[in-house]
This record gives C-alpha cells, structure tokens and sequence, in this order.
C-alpha cells in the first residue's frame, strides 16, 4: 500500500492513545482521544495494521514511527481490546502491599508471582462480559497493563525504558472458586472473555515512562472500590522486565498485568461478586476508563 500523502506525524499528547476499532468490516488499529468517536488510521510507512503486535514490529517500538493517516469513526462500542492476540500475558499476583495484607499475609512475596493468560481471554474495553453459569464467585481485579515494544531477553531493570511501548488499562477478571481448586491459578484466572483491555494505549514517555506513577481506581456500581498509585507495586515494571526476561523472550505486543491494589472482592466481608447487570470501571490517570457491564451467559 502507497503512503498516503494525507499522513501526519503523531502529537501523542492529551490523551491521545492507540486503539484497535472494527471498520470497514474487520480491525484496524488507530489513533483515538479517550472519550472521542473519531480516529485517524495508525500507519507505520504508510502501512495500515489490523493488530498492536504486527505495528509495533514495523516501528521497531518507536513511537516517533507512528503516523496519524485517513480519519475513520471510532464510538465506543466499536472499540476492540487495542491487543487483539499478544504472543504472551503475563500476570503478576500479590503486588500492592496492602492487597497482600488483605489477603491475610504481612509481607509481599520474594520474587514477582507469575501466572499467564491467552489471548482468548481478552475483551473489549465497552463490551458487554458474560458471567460463565459454572460459578457465582466471579470478581474484578483493576490492573495497569504493560504493551511490550521490542524483543528483549535477559535485560537489566536500567534497560527497562527501551522495551517498554506503552501502558493500558485492565480488569484481571477472576473466578476464584477455580483459582482455589489447586495451588496452581490458571483455571481461575485464564478463563474466556473475562479480561476486559483497553481503551487506548498511551506511549510510556507520555505516562512517566517506566516507573510511572498513576492513579487507579476499580468502580462497582458507581462507588469506588479500589483506589491506589502505580507507584506502590511492589516489584515496578523495570524489576518485572528483568525477572520475566531471564525466563523468557517478550516480543512486541505482549502483555504484562501488573497486579491489583487492594479492594477486591473476594477479600470482603460480606464477599462482593459480580452478578447479571453489575457494572465495574477501571480508571488509570493518563489512559482513561474501560467500562463493562457484565451479563449471564445463559441470558447474555
């Protein structure tokens, strides 16, 4: 495809994020404000992408790549999650140190908790999520994500800065009777549809770059239930990169989930679970909201 002679180079600032949109009868990836229903293609040498990971490739991770081409409509309930099939993602359990206490121990873990998901476990950042009938025990876990920018492999915590594309919001949705069926977590954690991603990802230099200090906040309902500072991890993106990286290589696109703040329902007494019609918001300072409600699946 001919570079567009329309294309621009990108101001990424005001919120301005990479989003994933159904147009034309398939995604795309475009530029979007948070909260705008207009786009404009995301082009890399006049190239248009239907997925984050392929971009990223083409832009070696480079913002500064990214090219601002033909406008399109982007409403919210055409948004997809902006990473439509990462190669990895990667979790992280127990990084907040009160979220550690709630669960009932004083001190975080020695080394990052890892766990992983698939890509079929994503949604879409306004979508509608199915409540799976095998449980009433699903809860909500509000988490800032990390998009993998470049290929790394046994990087230090100072090399951070250069892997690091960008940052978005997500809720690590949880089925905790499975998660508690055996000492390993995936049954509870991996399951489809129920980690909602999105709405934009913003470049790390726009947010503070790889130790960014951000609000999150996780709303039920309209009333706040977790409310922390990306600041307060207890293992930061940089000691993540570094610990992931000697196990495995991370490719552009991959997710990591950096862990939730206290609040979440489970850890409540009464327990809170979401039920047909609950309504959760993830809010990250710099990003935006995603915002779902969630349904039965038997009713959908």
């Amino acid at each position: 495809m001919a570079k567009p002679h329309h294309a621009s180079s990108v101001d990424w600032a005001d919120g301005l994020g990479l989003a994933r949109v159904l147009h034309g009868g398939g995604p795309v990836v475009a530029l979007r404000r948070d909260g705008s229903s207009e786009a404009r293609l995301a082009l890399v040498d006049g190239r248009a992408f239907e997925d984050l990971p392929a971009l990223l490739e083409a832009a070696q991770g480079d913002p500064s790549s990214i090219e601002a081409g033909t406008p399109i409509h982007a409403p919210d309930d055409r948004l997809l999650s902006p990473v439509g099939q990462p190669g990895k993602i990667i979790c992280i359990g127990q990084n907040y140190l009160m979220h550690v206490r709630e669960g009932g121990r004083e001190a975080g873990p020695a080394h990052p908790d890892l766990f992983a998901k698939w890509h079929t476990s994503l949604a879409a950042p306004f979508a509608d999520v199915a409540l799976p009938p095998e449980s009433e025990q699903v809860d909500y876990e509000s988490e800032l994500a990390v998009v993998i920018g470049v290929r790394a492999r046994r990087i230090t915590a100072e090399d951070s800065r250069r892997v690091v594309f960008g940052y978005t919001a997500a809720n690590d949705g949880s089925v905790r009777d499975f998660q508690f069926h055996t000492a390993q977590r995936t049954a509870g954690k991996a399951w489809d549809g129920l980690t909602p991603l999105g709405p934009v990802v913003v470049p790390a230099q726009e947010l503070g770059g790889a130790r960014p200090d951000l609000a999150i906040t996780g709303t039920l309902d309209g009333k706040v239930v977790q409310d922390d500072r990306t600041s307060q991890l207890l293992f930061g993106v940089p000691e993540l990169l570094a610990y992931v990286t000697t196990v495995m290589t991370l490719e552009p696109g991959d997710l990591i989930l950096t862990g939730t703040p206290a609040g979440v329902g489970f850890a409540r007494e009464p327990k809170v679970f979401l039920r047909h019609g609950s309504e959760f918001e993830v809010r990250v300072e710099g990003i935006g909201a995603l915002r779902n409600r969630f349904v039965d699946e038997k009713t959908g």
